[in-house]
């Protein structure tokens, strides 16, 4: 009797997933949602569902539209047009229009947030200057791989980050620290990953340039690779970041927070009144380097902190962490000392002969 027991709750571990089963082709597989929001319209869903008719092995899908007071309104009457219902645990993109960043970023995030069948595990982009719309079309019609293009643009370029919604949803929730996001052009029909969005709390206040970009990203430990250049013409110098790590300690007692930036670098081109020959060049080269950088860096800061008024390196965060009674202050970024220092080593000096 004993062993039959046994057998048959082996049986029930074994089948006991099944009571969720849904074969492939009753569901809409969701590869893109594109969502904008009107005072007159409410919110406006835009979705891209893969073909799994096995036809096309493109990623060229099918677009569904409609709108809603809420997210999962909108999504619902989607089941109007669709005669499967949508099925987002495998999305790879969610586009915003600036709209919705401003001013419905949380409650359109919680939609997804609370849905059990998503894993989050996509890219969140900001639509910026165009319609949210739009850019869903363009992205079917050129069957553009989104999560392929940012991770391109984040290795290779250092202006844009691979977080996921789970990783912006873990700094959302991080005390003293906000977010930066991913943006998404269309530039002549064409997409492009644009300059990152940068948030206070839940609300976006407006967009980095390209530059900034790179330097957020090395203070926040995100750059991968990027290009810096120093001097004009015949003394151009044009380097390359192969590895960056910002070290932030905080000395409590001077209301000091010190960010020690130490980046690997080659250099990829030189103009022709840049000669390396000795040791003593490149030193020179590098002692260059760093005075370019840290006077972008803390032009960053300073921006940062007088103009755009949010913690978007994790300063809070850190008096958080160290218990540190300054993080109870408002105004915690006017009155902690930020210093930085920036040590460049040259690798590679480039050229085909060696030098010394």
């Amino acid at each position: 009797m004993r062993k039959y027991v046994i057998a048959l709750i082996l049986i029930v571990l074994c089948f006991n997933g099944l009571d969720n089963l849904r074969e492939l082709s009753d569901l809409a597989i969701v590869r893109v949602i594109g969502i904008d929001y009107s005072e007159e319209d409410g919110y406006k869903v835009n979705v891209i569902v893969r073909d799994t008719t096995g036809k096309d092995n493109s990623e060229k899908g099918k677009i569904y539209e409609a709108q809603g007071k809420s997210v999962q309104e909108a999504v619902r009457y989607i089941v109007d047009e669709s005669p499967k219902k949508l099925y987002i645990a495998h999305m790879q993109t969610l586009i915003l229009s600036e709209k919705v960043a401003r001013e419905k970023m949380e409650n359109t995030l919680d939609f997804f947030i609370r849905d059990n069948e998503g894993s989050n595990n996509f890219y969140l982009f900001i639509a910026k200057e165009n319609d949210v719309k739009d850019i869903i079309q363009t992205i079917n019609e050129e069957k553009i791989d989104m999560k392929e293009m940012l991770l391109s643009s984040a290795k290779y370029r250092g202006n844009s980050n691979s977080y996921t919604l789970n990783d912006i949803i873990k700094d959302i929730l991080r005390p003293g620290i906000d977010i930066i996001v991913n943006s998404c052009t269309l530039n002549n029909d064409k997409i492009e990953i644009s300059d990152m969005a940068f948030f206070k709390s839940w609300n976006m206040l407006g967009f980095l340039d390209d530059e900034d970009s790179i330097i957020f990203n090395i203070l926040n430990n995100n750059l991968e690779n990027a290009i810096i250049s120093v001097g004009e013409e015949d003394n151009l110098i044009v380097s390359e970041i192969i590895s960056s790590k910002n070290n932030v300690k905080l000395d409590k007692e001077k209301n000091q927070v010190k960010m020690e930036i130490n980046l690997d670098m080659n250099i990829s081109e030189t103009g022709k009144d840049i000669i390396i020959k000795t040791s003593e060049t490149t030193d020179k080269i590098e002692e260059e380097l760093e005075a370019e950088i840290k006077g972008r860096v803390d032009n960053a800061i300073f921006t940062m902190i007088d103009e755009y008024d949010t913690d978007l390196i994790g300063i809070g965060n850190l008096l958080y962490r160290k218990k540190d009674l300054l993080f109870n202050d408002s105004d915690y970024l006017k009155k902690v000392n930020i210093v930085t220092d920036v040590k460049v080593r040259i690798l590679n000096q480039g050229g085909v002969i060696k030098k010394w």
